[in-house]
């Protein structure tokens, strides 16, 4: 069975901060479960649509022969993500028809997630009612997918940075997701995030991972955050941020990229 590691970087500064921030953890991790790595620095679609939304959509079509379709399994991993190398093989014991994919709804833990929502709705009520109605949508899965216009179905938030994939059952769902939804906001809506996260449940796909192979740093700042009670400061992030990449597998930087630099 073939496996490859599949990200996206298009573009010298985001080119640069892999080659820079991530690519010998990821090297070393490929090199030791026997899995390719693919770096695309190309869109792979150049039409006036692709062009008008962002390139995070074009995650979907790797499943193509031409980029990575020819492997058994793809992983997909988001470019903002430091891997540890001594990280266990993620696509272990994956059933080959199942999406392995993270419930981001239930990190860092329930309750800590519940307590974090519930303290950003109540912090951006006052600067921007829209941006706290769209957060309080992330208390519940089915409400996260309505407020993108999707039915108000789904009892998981399926993080989309990291996927694992087979070509032969998923590549229709990618680009199924692709061709058929249009962007509802940009970066705040989470681009395709959502479709995807709606469609994989709708067919019954997702195989939960363990949290540590998609862990967000954001959630976790905010996390230590109201532990302290106070704002961090740069010591306490990098202390932290240290601490987490020794304690989980991948760790993702969505929203915090300038902080991968303290590592």
């Amino acid at each position: 069975m073939t496996i490859a590691i599949v990200t996206m970087a298009i573009g010298e500064d985001y080119l640069r901060r892999w080659h820079d921030m991530c690519e010998l953890g990821w090297r070393a991790y490929a090199e030791r479960h026997g899995y390719e790595l693919i770096v695309v620095d190309q869109p792979m679609d150049t039409s006036p649509r692709a062009k008008a939304r962002s390139p995070s959509w074009q995650k979907c079509l790797i499943l193509n022969p031409s980029i990575a379709g020819a492997h058994d399994r793809v992983v997909w991993v988001d470019a903002d993500i430091l891997i540890n190398p001594a990280a266990p093989p993620i696509a272990k014991d994956i059933p080959v028809e199942a999406v392995g994919v993270v419930d981001e709804h239930v990190f860092p833990s329930a309750a800590a997630r519940l307590k974090i929502i519930a303290a950003l709705v109540e912090y951006w009520r006052g600067i921007d009612a829209g941006i706290s109605r769209n957060w309080k949508s992330f208390l519940d899965p089915a409400e996260w997918h309505a407020f993108a216009g999707l039915p108000k179905r789904g009892r998981h938030m399926l993080q989309a940075g990291v996927l694992v994939l087979s070509p032969k059952h998923h590549r229709e769902l990618l680009e199924h997701v692709y061709h058929r939804y249009e962007d509802t906001g940009g970066e705040p809506m989470n681009y395709e995030m959502r479709p995807l996260s709606f469609e994989i449940q709708e067919r019954n796909l997702q195989h939960l991972l363990d949290a540590r192979f998609n862990a967000l740093v954001s959630m976790l700042l905010h996390q230590k955050e109201l532990e302290l009670y106070r704002a961090l400061s740069a010591q306490d992030i990098r202390a932290l941020l240290t601490a987490e990449y020794r304690k989980n597998y991948f760790l993702h930087f969505a929203g915090k990229h300038e902080l991968m630099a303290l590592m």
